[in-house]
């Protein structure tokens, strides 16, 4: 099916998961919760993570009772094929939608940033291409791309806001839990959306390898992910305070760009972050286009992925011209995580594993 195989080691998935996710809406993360909860928007993060581990913990345990069926098989299992068919043709849609959205997103970030002459569809295109060209040659090698990648972008990452952390006034996020309650509920909501790529962990596991402790480690990565977008939100907010926050329009790129790094030859370390962030948007770019050729593989039955991965760069570039500015790429934004966020992220995976534990359905249940 793909090139050398299609099964990837937990460590593998873990690198894969936290990459998808930490998307370029991290960029902006500071700016978005500061508007719901001001000085509390760091405790918004951090409720989102608990939230997240929640659904995590459901999407493993629904995927994990099926752990050799594909989405479409274990769907087909529990509700019946023709439903599952058309749960999956939205998540093709999720997945096209989502990659399209994140990738014109940074490329506003980009032009505005460090290629301002530079038209947004050409930075678009290439990295449709590269993600495609991995995409294309199996589970295996992006897994393999991953676990270098991962380091690549976090490592550097983390040594910035160390950096950043030695310098910062705590007393910005003072007093803490003045956001009213209802505030609070409606921004961890919103929030959540920084996590979306979870619900990929429900097509990834049926090309895990050793699936007995893929729970535990998965609920790692997610807390991993969880911990350092709340540290960077903290000290973001904690440099500029909550009222420049809201103002900045990235406020994460422009919170390292007064940081002072010992010994730096850098006149620009703007820049630097934005190279790894192209890194992890190569990553949820050739994710959506892999898994959105899987799954229309799975539903036509005809044709090797690849071919689909063609017709989705093709759709995805097209699409991409659709939203007029960034404040429109901000509203579909919006717009995708209260439809097909919400759905494929909490309504769908819990009502699949209740229909799954009332039919009694899955391994648990055949080996008893």
């Amino acid at each position: 099916m793909f090139s050398y195989n299609n099964k990837i080691s937990i460590r593998q998935l873990q690198a894969l998961l936290i990459l998808d996710i930490f998307g370029t809406g991290v960029i902006v993360l500071p700016r978005r919760v500061t508007q719901y909860a001001n000085q509390d928007g760091w405790i918004l993060v951090l409720l989102a993570t608990i939230l997240a581990l929640i659904l995590i913990y459901i999407m493993t345990s629904l995927a994990t009772m099926f752990p050799n069926k594909d989405f479409l098989e274990f769907t087909s299992i529990i509700i019946s094929k023709p439903v599952a068919i058309i749960i999956s043709l939205g998540f093709i849609i999720k997945l096209i939608l989502g990659t399209c959205l994140e990738l014109r997103f940074f490329s506003e970030v980009v032009k505005q940033t460090m290629l301002y002459n530079t038209p947004f569809g050409v930075v678009c295109l290439i990295i449709l291409l590269v993600s495609g060209y991995a995409a294309a040659k199996g589970y295996e090698t992006r897994g393999r791309l991953a676990e270098i990648l991962i380091f690549v972008v976090f490592v550097p990452l983390i040594i910035v806001f160390v950096i950043a952390a030695a310098g910062v006034d705590f007393t910005n996020i003072m007093p803490i839990l003045k956001t009213p309650p209802e505030s609070l509920l409606k921004g961890t909501f919103f929030t959540l959306a920084s996590f979306n790529g979870i619900e990929l962990v429900m097509l990834a596991i049926p090309y895990t390898n050793n699936k007995k402790k893929i729970k535990k480690n998965i609920i790692y990565s997610i807390l991993f992910t969880g911990i350092f977008m709340t540290a960077m939100t903290i000290i973001t907010i904690c440099r500029f305070g909550y009222a420049e926050t809201k103002l900045q329009m990235w406020p994460i790129i422009s919170m390292t760009d007064t940081i002072n790094i010992p010994g730096s030859f850098l006149e620009r370390q703007e820049a630097l972050i934005m190279s790894f962030w192209i890194i992890s948007v190569f990553a949820i770019v050739n994710a959506g286009l892999f898994f959105s050729s899987l799954l229309a593989k799975s539903i036509i039955k005809k044709g090797k992925h690849s071919y689909y991965i063609i017709i989705f760069i093709i759709l995805c570039f097209l699409m991409l011209f659709v939203p007029s500015d960034i404040n429109q790429v901000y509203d579909f934004i919006n717009l995708m995580f209260v439809t097909f966020g919400v759905t494929y992220m909490i309504v769908i995976p819990i009502v699949l594993l209740i229909i799954a534990k009332l039919r009694r359905l899955g391994v648990k249940y055949e080996e008893n």
